[in-house]
């Protein structure tokens, strides 16, 4: 009984939770640490550093299991972004690039760009599932997920937003009986961006298909003045409210891209950080087969070699 005399009236004993398991809220039994993560009702929690990681205590099947983890970037978590980097007023808004790992290893990556600019009700959903053995949940049954920063080459400069990590929401984390089929063999959406993710293991062929997207307008700026600093928070916060509804000006643009044939593609091996070759096999009316001539050990970031915000990118299987 050595170090009974620490306990408090507060310390509550982690509660093991059956499988299958939907945790969607941060007051889950289950969710018995966090860490950088600030907890909610729901939603799991929302990151609140450069990474975040949530704690469950499952109790282990003894068989494979399969995890699913969303992941959501709102309003919320741009305005949280914008305060705390201080772009310039007239920066847009750029993707976010976050990496999702469990018991200390990658499993995958999720890319986030909201395509309709900063829409109150708007907001881009990513879901990212991954297998585990029978082996990484025994012992103390404690699941770990992590949101992380990627590595950051040099051609995605100005490409993806600082610090993608912070203010990500985690909506919900599932875990279930591993199904016969492989975790991430169904086709991503289109990204919203020049920017796309091949998964862990990636096919060697592949098509990238490029569709116009309307560009984001400029971040919002809150008010900041000598009368809103003077007022109390409870009454300032609906002039501030206001303000920032009336501040946050829309501007109209026309998208002069057009899809066309990819010349060029950039990729990165968000595992290692190390570049990956990529080759141009054959351009279609539905978009360029691509091939990966390098070795990839993890998720692959790919990028147009010339940045086009108006163009959106999207993986397609090929035969």
């Amino acid at each position: 009984m050595i170090g009974a005399w620490f306990a408090t009236d507060y310390d509550v004993a982690p509660t093991a939770i059956e499988l299958p398991v939907d945790v969607a809220s941060g007051r889950d039994d289950g969710v018995c640490i966090v860490d950088q993560v600030i907890r909610g009702t729901g939603i799991v929690g929302r990151v609140s550093g450069d990474y975040g990681a949530v704690g469950l205590k499952v109790r282990s099947p003894g068989v494979a299991t399969r995890v699913t983890v969303v992941v959501h970037l709102d309003e919320v978590a741009t305005r949280w972004w914008s305060d705390r980097v201080r772009p310039p007023r007239t920066a847009p808004e750029l993707p976010r690039l976050v990496l999702i790992r469990a018991q200390g290893e990658l499993r995958g990556a999720a890319l986030l760009c909201r395509p309709q600019g900063l829409r109150r009700a708007g907001g881009a959903k990513a879901t990212v599932c991954f297998d585990l053995t029978a082996e990484e949940l025994d012992g103390d049954g404690l699941l770990m997920v992590e949101l992380a920063e990627p590595p950051r080459p040099s051609w995605v400069a100005g490409r993806l937003a600082a610090r993608s990590a912070l203010g990500v929401r985690i909506d919900q984390i599932s875990v279930r009986a591993q199904r016969h089929t492989p975790a991430g063999a169904c086709e991503p959406d289109p990204t919203g961006c020049d920017l796309a993710l091949l998964a862990p293991n990636p096919p060697e062929r592949f098509r990238l298909e490029l569709t116009p997207v309307p560009p984001a307008p400029p971040l919002p700026r809150s008010p900041s003045n000598r009368w809103t600093r003077r007022r109390p928070a409870r009454a300032g916060f609906k002039v501030l409210r206001a303000a920032r509804r009336a501040g946050t000006r829309v501007v109209a643009e026309v998208n002069k891209s057009r899809p066309g044939p990819v010349r060029g593609v950039h990729a990165v091996d968000l595992l290692t950080g190390v570049p990956v070759a990529v080759e141009v096999v054959a351009h279609g009316p539905g978009g360029t087969d691509l091939r990966l001539t390098g070795a990839a050990q993890g998720p692959v970031l790919l990028g147009l070699e010339q940045p086009d915000r108006g163009l959106s990118c999207r993986i397609v299987a090929t035969p």
